[in-house]
C-alpha cells in the first residue's frame, strides 16, 4: 500500500499573484492611453491610484502566504514571490514621490512675479473644462511658495529685451518644450513665449509661459509654472523654471564664449595681416634700396670713366708735349715730372673711386 502526502496550495499566495498581474495591467494599459490622448488624465490618475492599491494588496498578501508557508509547509512560494515583486514595483512608483508629498507645499502653480505673474493667453483655450483654472490662485499660492522656493526669482540680464527673448527662446527649445504661442518684445511691450511639456512618465502636460520685459540697460524674464491637472506638483514646477535659467545662463555663456573666440580670432588676423604689410613694406624697402644703390654704383662708374677719359686726354697731351694756348713750352725735363703728377692723380683717382 502505497502512501500519498497531500500538500495544500496557499490561498493568499494564488490570490497574491492574481492581484499584483491585474494591477499590473492596469498601470500599464493606462499609461499606454494617456500617453496616446486616448484616456483622459482624471481617469488615467484614478487607473493609477488604483493600480498602486493593488500592488499593496498584493504586497500584503504575499506577506501572509510566505508565512504561513513557512509555518504549515504550504505551496505556493512561487506564486507570492512573484506577487511580492510586482507589488513592490507598483508601489515604487509611488515611494518615489512620498518625500516631496512630505515635504513640498501642496501647490500646482509658481510664478517669479506674485504681484503681476505671466497669463496664460492661447493656453487657456487649450484647457479642457475639468483641468485646473489658468488664473493665478493668490496670496496663499506665493506665501508657500517663497517659504519652500525662496531662490525663484526674476532674472535680470544686462541685454536689451531683444537679445534676452532670443536667449530665452533658444532655452525653451533645448528643453525640448513645445511653443504654442510667441510673440517679440516691441514698441514697449514685454515679449512673451507660451509652451507646453509632458512629464516623462505619465506624460502629464505642464503649461510655462515666459515673459520678456525691457528696463533701463536691461531686461528681466518672468516665468510662470503651472500643472493642467492635481493639487499637488510635488516641485516640478520649481525644478522646471530653475532648469530653464539654468540653460539661459549657459545661453549667454556660450554667446559671451563665441564673442570672444570671434574677437580673438579677428585680432589674430589683423595681427597676420600687419605681419604681412609689414614684410611686404620691408620687400619694398629693401627693393627700392637695391635699385637707389644700383643707380649711385652705375653713376659712380659712368663719372669714373669719364674722369678717366679726361687723364688719358690730359696724358696724351703731355706726351705729345700739347700745352695750352699762351703758355710756353718747359724745359725737356719738367715733363717726366709732369707724367709722374699725371700717375700719382690716377692712382689717387683709383684709390677713391675703384672698387
Amino acid at each position: 500500500m502505497t502512501a500519498v502526502l497531500l500538500q495544500r496550495m496557499s490561498k493568499q499566495a494564488r490570490w497574491s499573484r492574481r492581484v499584483a498581474v491585474f494591477a499590473a495591467q492596469v498601470v500599464i494599459v493606462s499609461v499606454l492611453l494617456h500617453r496616446f490622448d486616448l484616456l483622459k488624465t482624471p481617469v488615467a490618475t484614478n487607473l493609477l491610484a488604483i493600480g498602486a492599491f493593488g500592488g499593496l494588496v498584493a504586497l500584503a498578501l504575499a506577506g501572509i502566504a510566505l508565512v504561513r508557508i513557512w509555518r504549515e509547509g504550504l505551496l505556493g512560494g512561487g506564486h507570492a514571490t512573484v506577487g511580492a515583486v510586482i507589488g513592490l514595483l507598483l508601489l515604487a512608483g509611488p515611494m518615489w514621490y512620498l518625500p516631496d508629498l512630505l515635504t513640498r507645499p501642496k501647490i500646482n502653480d509658481i510664478s517669479t512675479d506674485f504681484q503681476s505673474p505671466p497669463q496664460f493667453e492661447m493656453i487657456s483655450s487649450l484647457r479642457a473644462g475639468d483641468a485646473n483654472p489658468t488664473v493665478y490662485p493668490g496670496l496663499d499660492f506665493s506665501e508657500k511658495q517663497a517659504e519652500a522656493y525662496p531662490d525663484i526669482r526674476p532674472m535680470v540680464l544686462e541685454r536689451s529685451a531683444e537679445e534676452t527673448y532670443d536667449l530665452a527662446r533658444e532655452a525653451v527649445n533645448r528643453l525640448d518644450w513645445k511653443i504654442v504661442s510667441e510673440r517679440k518684445p516691441e514698441g514697449g511691450a514685454p515679449g512673451r513665449i507660451e509652451a507646453v511639456t509632458n512629464t516623462l512618465f505619465m506624460g502629464y502636460t505642464d503649461d510655462i509661459v515666459v515673459r520678456v520685459s525691457a528696463g533701463t540697460g536691461e531686461a528681466r524674464i518672468d516665468v510662470r509654472s503651472a500643472s493642467r491637472y492635481g493639487d499637488h506638483d510635488f516641485g516640478a514646477n520649481a525644478r522646471r523654471i530653475r532648469r530653464l535659467f539654468t540653460e539661459v545662463k549657459a545661453g549667454l555663456e556660450k554667446g559671451e564664449r563665441e564673442a570672444l573666440e570671434i574677437a580673438l580670432a579677428k585680432r589674430a588676423k589683423d595681427a597676420r595681416d600687419q605681419a604681412k604689410q609689414l614684410r611686404e613694406l620691408r620687400a619694398k624697402a629693401k627693393k627700392e634700396e637695391e635699385v637707389r644703390l644700383a643707380r649711385l654704383r652705375e653713376k659712380a662708374r659712368a663719372e669714373e670713366l669719364k674722369r678717366l677719359s679726361e687723364l688719358q686726354q690730359e696724358a696724351l697731351r703731355i706726351e705729345q708735349g700739347l700745352a695750352l694756348p699762351g703758355i710756353p713750352d718747359g724745359p725737356a725735363q719738367t715733363r717726366p715730372r709732369r707724367a709722374r703728377a699725371s700717375s700719382e692723380d690716377a692712382s689717387k683717382f683709383w684709390e677713391q673711386f675703384g672698387e
